[in-house]
């Protein structure tokens, strides 16, 4: 189940945006957001998968997997640390300790799995889960990924929750005014680790009121709604719905 697969922030922050939905007229931060004016490279951490290419000695080319500890294993090398570098990094590492062995080689270092760092789109959507963060990614951008917004959405009204499970930093994006005038410059950038939740407009909120009075068993079912949809925030931290990972 999805539910399964949340981090313990991410469920905590997803948690206390429960709580923040349920209470009407909370307050509200909100943060000005700039865009980076360059995108920091991506930086390699467990459980990345990297394609290792090394020429002209092919037989030395792997795909690894880095470890919980940070390092990789290379024929010859034997463990390499790679925790925190840039494929740039590791390529430079690697080329360094080989060229002991093997003269007039090219390494190169391809980033093929992107696992380490991920962020997290629930609500209404029509494909809810974590996705990979592999570089600058808008609100706006992480929503597309995510199959679009379904027509009980309100996407006037979604947030982007961010930072400590205690104190989380709740930002409000209005994703209908980039849609409708293409106000990019309001959009936020994510972060790792961060949720963009898209709440149901009012009508529906009335009609899920209704439907967990009446048909208190449709949401164990999965019926009665569309695949990859919850009902609410609590829905997504108790695998209630149709999604699977």
């Amino acid at each position: 189940m999805f539910s399964n697969r949340l981090s313990k922030p991410a469920f905590k922050l997803v948690a206390c945006l429960m709580v923040l939905g349920a209470v009407t007229g909370c307050a509200r931060t909100r943060a000005a957001v700039e865009r980076p004016h360059a995108i920091e490279p991506y930086t390699v951490y467990p459980p990345d998968e990297l394609r290792i290419d090394v020429r002209p000695e092919a037989d030395m080319s792997t795909t690894v997997t880095v470890r919980p500890d940070g390092k990789i294993s290379m024929p010859i090398l034997g463990d390499v640390e790679v925790q925190g570098l840039t494929p740039g990094e590791i390529d430079q590492k690697l080329t360094q300790s080989l060229s002991q062995y093997v003269r007039n080689l090219d390494v190169t270092v391809t980033v093929t799995g992107f696992f380490s760092k991920r962020y997290f789109v629930i609500g209404e959507v029509f494909r809810q889960g974590h996705f990979p963060l592999t570089g600058e990614i808008t609100a706006w951008e992480a929503v597309a990924m995510a199959g679009g917004y379904t027509r009980r959405a309100a996407p006037g009204s979604a947030r982007v929750v961010r930072g400590d499970p205690e104190e989380p930093q709740v930002m409000p994006v209005n994703l209908a005014r980039i849609a409708l005038k293409g106000e990019s410059v309001r959009d936020i950038v994510l972060q790792e680790n961060d949720v963009v939740y898209i709440p149901p407009d009012a009508f529906s909120r009335v009609g899920y009121f209704f439907e967990r009075i009446l048909f208190p068993f449709s949401s164990v079912l999965g019926l009665g709604r569309d695949i990859g949809y919850a009902m609410t925030i609590g829905d997504v931290t108790q695998g209630r719905f149709g999604y699977r990972d």
